[in-house]
């Protein structure tokens, strides 16, 4: 089959090709994958989720996910880019969906080829001119949508940074076959870039390679359609494996005799076949939350406009969040039987962040904060004394510094500090549902560092989100516990709410009423943060430290995230967490029309602040003590 279609020609005779068999004679099925009378889409499909990723409509922008590596190759190599090229397509054939192209009519995933050498793939090679340079990369890739329409090229690709003397040579194979992100002609800089390249504070600084070390960026950018944040790490695993000595130093990859994968990840809505019972309940208080009193929980709509500058409207202690999932009522504890917010009689004031225009959206910035392994082992045992969770302790170490930015910046503009600080919050986390997986041990006590489920590329995330009452004399370790409770009991009802979506689309009609009714752009207005990727801790990579006998590449740094377009983000401030080796990196991620320049400063320091005071906190400490 040859790389290289036109999209009419490639659409045409391969959905008559592949996508007819794949129907007629089920020729791609996994053999994870449900009975097809339970099935709600095909066995190559997206999933119901994926399928609105993949809708993004033209003007919008693309939710997208970037995962970058600093790679330091073994003493004993030399690297080459066509090396590098050959490795990552050995990785790519192991991965159905990074393998395959999406037709628009089945929204199936078919493959390309069967064999790696004639797997089309995405990456252009950029040249390091400073340490510093893969930032400037990471802009451009988060920010530049896909072609959907061409279907002779896969949903991700690769940036490649390497020094003057390693760059492809012009008229080589590997030098013409790049892929350029965009036509240089449409780059677009709008918006500068609010970097930390000179910061000197804690998590602000960003380790730099030894000077004669031998290392590259390499940086996958991927469409969300294609898979969750996990994804993204099972990838990352995937390349990393291949990436020792003996597949730098081999004299032929024989790539003509890897297999590319013909087994479809199992998809998520195929897992689930919902009764209608089973399903009443979660969907009344969905509808409740989507139909309810609007105006009055959100304050200024586009009907009922506040003060200008308009802004984005966040939760104030009288305000739930509008059209997010429904909160799981909470056990009975302790000093929180007050906490949970009430609805609000009457428009309420809102905090304000910046301007928020109706038409188009901002440039996603980002800020890369890393911790190293003994910070994050002092903090994962102190979270552990306190019997709670890390996943609790950066929900709160957020919410703390989005406290922060809210008294900066009614202080910034004269207001009332007791009246326009909220002291209700609203959260979101997106955490891995993989256990679901037929082939996951997890539930057993499995391992996860060899899990089966872990090393998927396709969607197995849920969200949970809840509110979160925070002021000043609030304990530190009791809102922790809080939401460490709150993400286990709103985890089942985020489970409710992927079996009303899946019953829902079993019958078109109430779908598409559902489609009408429900705008998912409004839940990027509603929480202060949202939190991704957590707990994917320890993978046996070569940390920077290896002896010399460890035949891996090193791994100096890596850093990931979710580009921040309000209309694919929910967090005002979204996180993306990465672990690897025991190392953490943040990923901080905003969209620059909504969250001002000062407002994001004040974020990076009290994060990183709260988090290091955390470490070392009593247990009586409060969010005063650690955002002042």
């Amino acid at each position: 089959m040859p790389q290289h279609l036109s999209p009419a020609t490639a659409h045409n005779s391969r959905s008559a090709s592949i996508a007819g068999s794949t129907k007629s004679k089920s020729s791609i099925l996994s053999s994870w994958s449900m009975s097809s009378q339970r099935s709600v889409v095909e066995s190559n499909g997206l999933s119901i989720t994926e399928r609105f990723f993949f809708k993004t409509a033209p003007d919008k922008q693309q939710v997208l996910m970037c995962i970058s590596l600093r790679v330091r190759m073994p003493k004993q190599t030399d690297p080459s880019p066509a090396r590098i090229i050959d490795l990552l397509r050995i990785a790519q054939a192991k991965h159905y969906r990074l393998s395959s192209w999406v037709d628009h009519e089945t929204l199936g995933a078919l493959p390309f080829c069967e064999k790696a050498k004639d797997l089309p793939t995405n990456y252009r090679f950029l040249e390091r001119k400073h340490d510093q340079e893969w930032l400037e990369v990471y802009h451009d890739e988060i920010n530049t949508n896909f072609d959907t329409d061409d279907v002779t090229r896969p949903l991700w690709r690769t940036a490649i940074v390497l020094p003057k003397e390693w760059m492809p040579v012009p008229g080589t194979e590997v030098y013409e076959k790049q892929t350029p992100i965009v036509p240089e002609h449409r780059l677009k800089k709008e918006n500068p870039i609010f970097y930390d390249r000179n910061a000197t504070g804690f998590g602000l600084v960003i380790p730099e390679s030894a000077p004669d070390a031998k290392t590259f960026d390499i940086m996958f950018t991927f469409h969300h359609c294609l898979g969750d944040g996990l994804s993204m790490f099972a990838f990352a695993r995937t390349f990393l494996e291949c990436t020792d000595l003996a597949h730098f130093t081999a004299d032929d990859l024989k790539l003509d005799q890897i297999d590319v994968s013909m087994d479809p990840p199992p998809v998520l809505d195929n897992l689930f076949n919902p009764n209608v019972l089973e399903i009443v309940p979660a969907a009344m208080g969905m509808a409740f939350s989507a139909l309810g009193k609007k105006k009055k929980r959100l304050g200024h709509t586009d009907e009922n406009p506040g003060p200008a500058p308009t802004g984005l409207p966040l939760p104030s202690s009288t305000a739930k969040p509008n059209g997010g999932p429904t909160p799981s009522p909470e056990p009975p504890f302790e000093n929180d039987e007050n906490d949970l917010p009430s609805r609000a009689s009457s428009p309420v004031e809102q905090i304000t962040m910046g301007p928020l225009t109706k038409t188009g959206t901002g440039h996603t910035n980002v800020r890369f904060l890393h911790f190293n392994a003994d910070f994050t082992n002092t903090l994962r045992k102190r979270a552990k004394s306190e019997k709670t969770s890390m996943a609790a302790v950066l929900v709160v170490a957020s919410l703390a510094a989005c406290r922060a930015v809210f008294i900066h910046g009614v202080k910034r503009d004269g207001g009332d500090l007791s009246k326009q600080v909220p002291k209700n919050q609203g959260w979101v986390v997106t955490n891995s549902i993989r256990h679901i997986l037929p082939q996951s041990k997890l539930l057993e006590g499995g391992d996860r560092e060899t899990d089966e489920a872990l090393k998927v590329f396709g969607g197995y995330a849920g969200s949970v989100s809840n509110n979160l009452k925070i002021k000043d004399d609030s304990h530190i370790w009791d809102r922790c516990r809080y939401i460490k409770r709150s993400i286990l009991t709103s985890f089942r009802a985020s489970i409710q709410r992927m079996k009303v979506a899946n019953y829902a689309y079993r019958h078109p009609k109430i779908w598409k009423a559902a489609e009408k009714r429900v705008d998912l752009s409004k839940l990027s207005r509603m929480f202060s943060c949202e939190v991704a990727n957590l707990g994917a801790w320890e993978y046996p990579c070569a940390t920077p430290d290896a002896p010399d006998t460890d035949e891996r590449v090193r791994l100096d740094y890596f850093g990931g995230g979710l580009n921040a377009s309000f209309d694919g983000s929910r967090g005002l401030f979204s996180l993306g967490i990465i672990t690897l080796g025991g190392n953490m990196n943040v990923a901080v991620c905003y969209d620059t029309k909504s969250v001002l320049p000062d407002e994001a400063e004040v974020f990076f320091r009290a994060f990183t602040q709260t988090l290091k005071r955390m470490s070392e906190a009593g247990h009586k400490a409060t969010v005063a003590d650690m955002i002042y």
